[in-house]
C-alpha cells in the first residue's frame, strides 16, 4: 500500500467518490490484450463467464467486445456503480453488485474467469486469491490487468509526469511500480502463474477527456494536499494542445493466473 505524505491529502486512498465520473472517462483496454485473455479461457471452457472484482465504472468490462460473454461486476463504491449504469445502461451482459474482492457475495464455483482491472493495490490480496479461488469453478482463471500510461512512448504524458515530479518529488506510483508489484506476488498456493500478455494501444481523446484522465489519477492525490492536487491539474490543463483530438499511447499488462 502507498504512503501517505500528508497529514491531509487531497483524497483519502482508496476512496474514488470525489473523482467517479472523471474516472469513468479512462480509455478502455487493449483489445489485443483481451481478445487474446478471451481465447485462452475459450480454449478450456466453452462459454466464459467472469467477475469483475473492483470494477470501478466498467471500464474494463465496456472494453470486451464479446457480446456472448456475461457474468458480474463487483463494486463497492455506489458513486462508481452509479457511473457505470449512465455509460452502460443498454449493456446487460453483466449484473452489477455490491461487494469488495475480498467479499464478492457470489456463490462458490459461479465464474470460470475472475479479473481485477487497475484494482489490485486496494486489495488485501491473500484475502482476494482466497475469495476468487472460492468463486471459480476447477481450472478457471484468474488476470490481474492494468491499463496504464506509456510514458516510454507519448512524449505529452511524459512531460506532464515531469512536471509532477518537479512540483512534489517522485512520489509512489502505482504505474511505474507494476512490475515490482506483480513480481513480488504470492498467491499462496492458490494459483499459479499462467501467461503473461501486454500490448500498447493508442487513443484518440478530446482535450477535455484527456484532462480528466488526469483528474481521475489516485496515487498523486493520496499523497499531496488538496491544493497542491488543485495546482498540479491547473499546470497539466495549460500544458494541453489546444486541438480537438489529442492522439494518447497507454500500455496494457496483464498476468494471468490458473486455479492450483
Amino acid at each position: 500500500m502507498m504512503s501517505k505524505i500528508v497529514v491531509n491529502p487531497a483524497v483519502k486512498w482508496g476512496d474514488f467518490t470525489p473523482n467517479a465520473t472523471e474516472y469513468g472517462r479512462r480509455p478502455p483496454y487493449s483489445n489485443v490484450v483481451l481478445s487474446s485473455l478471451v481465447r485462452t479461457v475459450r480454449a478450456r471452457f466453452e462459454t466464459v463467464v467472469l467477475a469483475e472484482l473492483g470494477a470501478g465504472t466498467g471500464n474494463l468490462l465496456r472494453s470486451f467486445k464479446e457480446e456472448d460473454i456475461t457474468g458480474f461486476a463487483i463494486e463497492p463504491n455506489k458513486e462508481m456503480r452509479a457511473v457505470a449504469r449512465d455509460l452502460s445502461s443498454c449493456d446487460k451482459r453483466f449484473e452489477w453488485r455490491v461487494g469488495t474482492a475480498e467479499e464478492s457475495g457470489l456463490p462458490s464455483a459461479s465464474v470460470n474467469w475472475v479479473l481485477l482491472g487497475n484494482a489490485y493495490q486496494f486489495v488485501d490480496p491473500q484475502t482476494m486469491f482466497k475469495e476468487a479461488k472460492r468463486i471459480l469453478v476447477a481450472g478457471g482463471f484468474l488476470t490481474i490487468i492494468w491499463n496504464l500510461r506509456h510514458f516510454r512512448r507519448d512524449p505529452l504524458q511524459r512531460s506532464i509526469e515531469q512536471m509532477v515530479n518537479g512540483l512534489v518529488g517522485h512520489l509512489k506510483r502505482t504505474g511505474l511500480s507494476v512490475t515490482e508489484i506483480m513480481e513480488s506476488m504470492n498467491t499462496g498456493g492458490n494459483f499459479n502463474e499462467f501467461i503473461y500478455t501486454e500490448a500498447s494501444h493508442k487513443q484518440i481523446l478530446s482535450s477535455d477527456r484527456f484532462l480528466a484522465t488526469w483528474k481521475a489519477g489516485h496515487d498523486v492525490p493520496s499523497q499531496v494536499s488538496a491544493e497542491m492536487w488543485d495546482h498540479i491539474i491547473s499546470h497539466t490543463a495549460r500544458m494541453i494542445p489546444d486541438q480537438m483530438e489529442i492522439e494518447t499511447i497507454w500500455l496494457t499488462r496483464a498476468w494471468t493466473f490458473f486455479l492450483a
